[in-house]
């Protein structure tokens, strides 16, 4: 892409400087006849004459070749060119309608999304000198849309922007076609007739940042019974939707609705894959860890004990999988006592570790959590002050535990050890 830019911007430089020199004074001779004296291309009398002005956004029929006047600052948005019909589409750029062939040109096949990248366009104004920056905003390049050999319905937005789909007016909704979700909210509609035999389809959510969407499957409208739902929280994994519930909508000749929702404030694009093939699966993953910290699979963190197969996408309608299992061990019980006043307690009196807020004298279970640190887990006993120290027998009468001062000591043999395992004497 770089390379025909560059050829794009060499070529209007140049022609600002050669290009012939239409003499129109002679208004008794008909374009096409100037055209052939001069050798211009077949083009030139079409575009010169028949060229609309070009604005974001154009959403139009196309039947025939159409011609537009454009500017560099519409090149410098970038384009995201929709293409429904059952043929391709030419998009050619020309410097002028004088130039004998397209600076470059953009195919968009049957029932697709085309897009060239607006960064890319704005570098190159950028490494241009000032003065050629200065001449490059006077240019006037033309843009030539052209049906192979049909007629279709055509959309041109600048790069990362999209027509709003809504449930008045939904997109088709068709297989391997970008739609560029900009509004935090837009709906497409999947005709029956494009439901697999199979039923198994899976929904792809791309995001440059891997911000997350929600999609949301309902059956026969807009606000049809919901037949599937899921957060597609990064750029890596899929949506399958059931595929039962698909059939049963091709069974009965009703349409899917596909809804999807983001925050404001970003674009995504959401495909839809009516076939799908797997290749080799990736090495398995199976990690443990203590509770209270996460582990991180594929850009997913987890927290609790889970065994499943990941399934991820690779390209287009290719997909991978990997098994995974993580485990979380739990914490061992720890014990504590602690001496509170009743005043204390009437107003709410807070264990520290914890967090907890005690009310009421006796025996609770806490549990002390901090970001990506293990979990304590505490047997905690709440006494009045003036409550004596306590021994608790533990059925071997070599072995007890002893509260003493809020610690709990294991007196093994009459020696005594902290909860650590730690002789303190």
């Amino acid at each position: 892409m770089r390379n025909v830019l560059t050829k794009l911007f060499c070529l209007m430089m140049t022609a600002m400087l050669i290009r012939p020199a239409l003499v129109m004074a002679e208004h008794s001779l008909r374009c096409d006849t100037i055209a052939a004296q001069q050798q211009l291309p077949s083009h030139f009398c079409e575009c010169y004459e028949n060229a609309e002005q070009f604005g974001f956004p154009i959403e139009r029929e196309v039947k025939d070749t159409m011609w537009y006047v454009t500017s560099i600052e519409n090149l410098q948005q970038g384009l995201s060119a929709y293409w429904f019909a059952d043929c391709s589409v030419f998009i050619d750029v020309f410097a002028f309608c004088t130039s004998h062939g397209p600076a470059f040109s953009v195919t968009v096949p049957a029932n697709r999304m085309a897009e060239i990248d607006n960064t890319m366009v704005n570098q190159m104004i950028e490494e241009l000198g000032e003065q050629a920056k200065m001449m490059a905003q006077t240019l006037s390049p033309r843009v030539r849309v052209c049906p192979n050999g049909g007629s279709g319905k055509v959309y041109c937005y600048p790069y990362d922007q999209g027509p709003e789909s809504t449930c008045e007016d939904p997109l088709p909704l068709y297989s391997r076609m970008t739609y560029v979700c900009e509004k935090p909210y837009n709906v497409y509609r999947l005709p029956y007739s494009r439901i697999p035999a199979s039923g198994k389809t899976f929904i792809h959510w791309k995001q440059k940042k891997n911000l997350p969407c929600e999609v949301r499957l309902t059956l026969d409208s807009c606000n049809g019974e919901e037949i599937g739902r899921a957060t597609l929280s990064d750029s890596l994994h899929i949506y399958q939707p059931d595929s039962v519930l698909l059939l049963r909508a091709l069974t009965q000749k009703k349409s899917v609705w596909l809804h999807v929702t983001h925050e404001d404030g970003y674009a995504g694009r959401i495909y839809l894959y009516t076939t799908r093939q797997f290749v080799d699966p990736l090495p398995a993953v199976s990690q443990k860890t203590c509770l209270g910290k996460k582990l991180t699979v594929d850009q997913r963190a987890y927290e609790s004990d889970t065994t499943f197969t990941d399934t991820l996408w690779v390209s287009a309608d290719t997909l991978q999988t990997r098994q995974v299992s993580l485990q979380f061990t739990q914490p061992k019980l720890e014990y504590d006592t602690i001496r509170v006043a009743a005043n204390d307690l009437r107003y709410g009196y807070r264990y520290t570790p914890s967090g907890t807020i005690l009310y009421a004298y006796g025996d609770t279970i806490v549990e002390v959590k901090k970001a990506n640190t293990c979990t304590r887990r505490i047997a905690l006993t709440v006494k009045r002050p003036g409550e004596a120290v306590e021994t608790v027998e533990t059925g071997d009468p070599r072995t007890y535990k002893q509260i003493h001062n809020g610690q709990l000591f294991i007196i093994v043999d009459d020696r005594k050890y902290n909860v650590l395992g730690q002789s303190t004497k």
